[in-house]
């Protein structure tokens, strides 16, 4: 058991969540859309309104409420009735939320002469 807690801590990722529209509120959303692949299963999350809830099937809709998304809409292909591919495709989707910079990540440049 000790080594199943320390393997799943250590395999834990951060999730990037953002706004829809505006920037009031807490963030609720993706902040842009993703996507993931496993096998032949491709998941794509896409940024919705507040109180939209997640439109999922039931496995995607477990893993994105633990990763505490409240909104997103989601898009798959493939055959996703292979429920291995379909949650980590998911997964890796919700992963890639943090592969890319967005403007409030951007270091500062300092122009010199």
């Amino acid at each position: 058991i000790r080594g199943a807690i320390i393997a799943a801590k250590l395999a834990m990722v951060p999730i990037r969540r953002g706004y829809w529209g505006n920037k009031i509120g807490k963030v609720h959303t993706v902040p842009t859309k993703v996507h993931g692949k496993c096998g032949s299963v491709a998941v794509r999350l896409i940024p919705a309104p507040k109180g939209a809830g997640i439109v999922a099937a039931m496995a995607p809709k477990k893993i994105l409420k633990m990763a505490g998304i409240e909104d997103v809409y989601t898009c798959s292909t493939g055959t996703t009735k292979t429920m291995g591919n379909f949650i980590k495709a998911t997964f890796e989707a919700a992963k890639n939320t943090y592969t890319f910079l967005t403007p409030e990540l951007w270091k500062e440049t300092r122009f010199t002469k």
